[in-house]
């Protein structure tokens, strides 16, 4: 059931007397009821005589700290949503407030008007509200069937021709790029074997003198003399390692594979075989929703 309240209740525990005064007094200016408590101690007792809707609480605070005090909440009241307020932005910390449910992760200061609005946001959601939880790659990729199939054993034309084809389709349609800038090549016995990127096609007409010399000279005429000699090359000679990972990985070792190795996008298998495709732009897209703070 959507909630709708005249007054939404919050309960603000943090150690800072002046903190909470200047907090408090925003948020009831925007429309809000609010209860503070200086300890966590006193959090669970306010909690004990009425349920706020909402808590906000600090994580650093002495005595019972903010994580002793959200495991306590928790065991009182499971369902309670809980917004971790910091200043220290703590990685052990985050982590553990993640994985006790927490509904969000805000450094302070924080701009109030986004808060009362994430707040509002959450409590109007009623019950189908979810505790702050990042996606799995598995649920982030995209199908197969989302990019070009090539064969090994096919020349490069057939590669130019796929990927030319997918970035015409977008221009097409009006978009910065096309809905994909890579191929996905198969053995004949249908077994994934790697990846062909704008950029492979690109470092292929570069001649292999340029490459063993310090001083490469660049002549008017070379890059159509590489591209007429490209074409009926394999592509086989166009594939290298392929770097992948696995469908249960988590998404920074994704992040932190794609950088490390400058890829646009990312090969996701499960049990062996090819599942779907971990893309840049939604990585990008996942990251823009935390830190624009729509979750």
């Amino acid at each position: 059931m959507v909630m709708k309240k005249e007054r939404i209740k919050l309960l603000l525990v943090d150690d800072s007397k002046e903190f909470r005064i200047s907090t408090s007094k925003v948020l009831k200016r925007r429309g809000f009821e609010v209860v503070e408590a200086g300890s966590g101690m006193r959090a669970l007792e306010l909690v004990g005589e009425e349920v706020p809707d909402l808590v906000l609480l600090d994580l650093k605070m002495p005595g019972l700290d903010g994580l002793m005090t959200l495991k306590r909440l928790r065991e009182k009241v499971p369902g309670l949503p809980v917004i971790i307020l910091t200043g220290h932005g703590d990685m052990d910390t985050a982590l553990a407030g993640i994985q006790m449910e927490v509904v969000d992760f805000l450094n302070k200061p924080m701009d109030i008007d986004m808060l009362a609005l994430r707040i509002r946001s959450l409590l109007e959601a009623g019950e189908s509200w979810e505790s702050l939880k990042e996606k799995t790659v598995a649920e982030l990729m995209v199908p197969i069937d989302t990019y070009p199939k090539l064969y090994l054993d096919r020349p490069v034309e057939d590669a130019v021709k796929a990927l030319w084809e997918t970035l015409d389709s977008g221009m097409e349609k009006g978009e910065n790029c096309g809905p994909c800038r890579s191929a996905l090549v198969f053995n004949r016995q249908e077994d994934f074997v790697g990846v062909i990127r704008f950029q492979n096609l690109l470092r292929l007409v570069i001649p292999p003198f340029m490459e063993d010399t310090p001083y490469p000279s660049y002549f008017t005429g070379l890059f159509l003399a590489q591209c007429k000699l490209i074409g009926k090359k394999c592509i086989e000679d166009l594939i290298e390692d392929t770097v992948s990972i696995e469908a249960d990985g988590t998404l920074i070792e994704a992040v932190h594979l794609m950088v490390s190795h400058h890829l646009v996008n990312l090969p996701v298998m499960e049990r062996g075989q090819l599942a779907g495709i971990l893309r840049e732009r939604d990585l990008i897209g996942e990251i823009a929703q935390y830190v624009l703070g729509s979750r």
